[in-house]
């Protein structure tokens, strides 16, 4: 194990027995779903270095017996070669219980392994995927787990779920590569649009998150996803943030004095909790403006929020000690404890689109959103549904709780001046159901 040099033809081999596997599973049963987690172990080198061959063997051997443990019966546990590990899920209810399986066998690889007098440490990088969707077979699988390992290794973080944006933002990024944050930023390139946010209680309008697009001339309007995967990580996204954050308190702090407790929610990124500037950031904008830190909420992804709960919860804290609200984004689609959800500095629940576009189709999708809602109240949050498309959501998401709502069946996201004149005019007191006649998408 961790005293021999790897024979490629023996790992090959191994790979071979886990896409056997796959197949075999899909085989038993079509309608299963699989997950796999591709697991890579750092710090053997020095481990050996330390305690030898013996020691690394043993810190190995550790490691697989907290893997099988993690591992429940239906799953299957392979060592690939002498730092890769693979835990093939059996039908996990969500992907989101695969991303919890990654979380724990990150923390168990961290976890020191006693050797003589002495202590082993290791840690762990992980890439996920699941079948039937995204990949649509084994191989596949594999693939897109090695290229979300790699993306974790770069990143430098524990785990990373694939996502068909690897795809997708790839062609791009490769056309936009020269470009220069400040600089698009500086050309104008960069604008603020604004969906509203409608009180369920009243259908009136209780504020608009501020949506980034770019608009790069000879090209067109390129999709945020086409561009946050690149930057979010990088020193471009503490510009492109500053500028969402001070165009949206500008737009906000003139609408607040005519519509009363507007409240404008900003996007941030998983780049931008490792900013130590952030909350100076934050705080500074709020005093240029002048706008009431409560009338600010900033929106965290619930996978974002967990790729670090502690560091996390850190800066949510000192953000929320400024009288800002926080919000838990794309709840359902993460990871996140009901415990770390019950102590987390947070203000609102955002239930994510997918369940929400489902609640009239699907029982299942209805159950989970009505929990979500009897949830987040239970811990003194407020719940939005985002993604509603039609007044048929509206009245079941309104029926099972839901305080606010967000979607297409009200307004697209709107520039700055069209949604000034729609929602904040001579016609801001009307209620926002009244309007969906006009406003609504198709």
């Amino acid at each position: 194990m961790g005293h021999k040099p790897e024979d490629i033809s023996a790992t090959h081999f191994r790979y071979s027995l886990l896409l056997r596997e796959i197949d075999h599973i899909r085989r038993g049963d079509n309608a299963a779903t699989v997950a796999l987690l591709l697991i890579r172990l750092s710090g053997l080198d020095a481990v050996n270095a330390r305690f030898g061959y013996l020691g690394g063997d043993k810190a190995l051997e550790a490691f697989a017996a907290r893997l099988r443990s993690i591992a429940r019966a239906q799953d299957i546990v392979f060592q690939v070669d002498a730092r890769t590990f693979a835990l093939l899920l059996h039908n996990p209810l969500h992907e989101g219980h695969a991303l919890l399986a990654a979380d724990k066998v990150a923390r168990a690889a961290l976890e020191p392994v006693a050797i003589s007098a002495g202590r082993a440490c290791m840690k762990a990088r992980i890439g996920i995927s699941v079948l039937p969707e995204p990949a649509h077979g084994g191989e596949e699988l594999l693939r897109q787990c090695e290229a979300a390992l790699g993306v974790a290794r770069r990143r430098d973080e524990p785990h990373v779920l694939y996502s068909t944006a690897f795809e997708e933002t790839c062609a791009p990024a490769l056309r936009h590569a020269w470009f220069d944050m400040e600089e698009a930023l500086r050309a104008g390139e960069f604008t603020v649009h604004y969906q509203p946010k409608i009180a369920l209680a009243t259908g009136r309008l209780a504020g608009a998150e501020a949506l980034v697009r770019w608009d790069k001339p000879g090209t067109g309007v390129i999709p945020p996803g086409h561009f946050m995967a690149a930057i979010e990580n990088s020193r471009g996204i503490r510009a492109l943030t500053q500028f969402v954050l001070n165009s949206a308190l500008r737009e906000a702090a003139g609408w607040a004095t005519r519509h009363d407790g507007f409240n404008v929610a900003v996007n941030l990124a998983a780049g931008n909790l490792d900013d130590p500037d952030l909350v100076d950031l934050v705080e500074d904008a709020l005093s240029v403006w002048n706008l009431p830190a409560g009338q600010l909420t900033l929106e965290l992804t619930e996978t974002s929020l967990m790729q670090n709960p502690v560091a996390s919860a850190r800066v949510l804290k000192r953000l929320r000690q400024l009288g800002i609200r926080m919000s838990i984004d794309d709840f359902g689609t993460g990871y996140s404890s009901l415990a770390y959800l019950r102590d987390l500095p947070a203000d609102e629940l955002k239930v994510d689109r997918a369940f929400i576009s489902r609640i009239l189709q699907s029982a299942r999708d209805r159950d989970i959103v009505a929990s979500i809602v009897r949830l987040g109240h239970a811990v003194d949050l407020e719940v939005v549904a985002e993604g509603i498309e039609d007044a048929e959501t509206v009245a079941a998401v309104a029926a099972m709780g839901c305080d606010t709502g967000q979607g297409y069946h009200f307004a697209a996201p709107l520039p700055a001046g069209d949604f000034e004149a729609a929602w904040i005019g001579p016609a801001a007191g009307k209620s926002a159901v009244s309007r969906c006649g006009v406003l609504q998408m198709p």
